[in-house]
């Protein structure tokens, strides 16, 4: 591909899509968001809060709800979906806590990367979202969030960590916040 057409293909177009490519024979590409069930097109099953599926402990049911949304993003021909949300729960006033999976990395991580497997077991391509330490939805695009080098390989980067090793996640989504000033999708972690 040249540098234009590589651009325009990560660019996106019409809303959730990625541009087909008949040159190189990629189609185009079907996306929504989904930590909770398939959104942005049509009805769908509204599955529990992630918080909920946190506290059950159980990695054979996040096993389950993964395909389930893997067949329902199938069912309406959606390749990737925008899902699990990763960030520690740490403030209660986190406008995306409901997409969250608790305050336990450890737990988040084996939750997600479960869900994940069984999404992606279904041929749909799971995105652990939002990298990384997104805390709050106001002014989200300049808020930094300031974080101790420790803090953030002990607390906010393992559930990602085992998204990537474990679940082998097929995406992830960079969060629109800073962290220690720099912009997520440029920051070296």
């Amino acid at each position: 591909m040249t540098l234009k057409e590589k651009i325009d293909f990560i660019g996106g177009y019409n809303d959730f899509n990625i541009r087909p490519f008949k040159k190189y024979e990629i189609p185009e590409i079907h996306m929504a968001d989904g930590p909770v069930g398939v959104r942005n097109n049509g009805a769908s099953t509204a599955f529990p809060a992630s918080i909920t599926l946190a506290a059950s402990w159980d990695n054979a049911l996040a096993k389950k709800v993964g395909p389930a949304i893997g067949m329902e993003a199938k069912s309406k021909n959606i390749h990737i979906v925008f899902g699990p949300g990763m960030n520690i729960y740490w403030a209660a006033f986190n406008g995306r806590n409901f997409e969250y999976l608790g305050e336990d990395p450890f737990l988040a991580g084996e939750i997600a990367s479960s869900y994940i497997t069984g999404m992606q077991s279904e041929c749909v391509v799971a995105t652990a979202k939002h990298y990384a330490a997104n805390f709050m939805e106001y002014n989200k695009h300049k808020v930094s969030s300031d974080i101790d080098e420790r803090t953030l390989r002990e607390i906010y980067l393992p559930a990602f960590k085992a998204c990537v090793d474990k679940g082998k996640t097929g995406a992830v989504m960079t969060a629109y916040n800073l962290v220690n000033g720099e912009h997520c999708s440029q920051k070296l972690f």
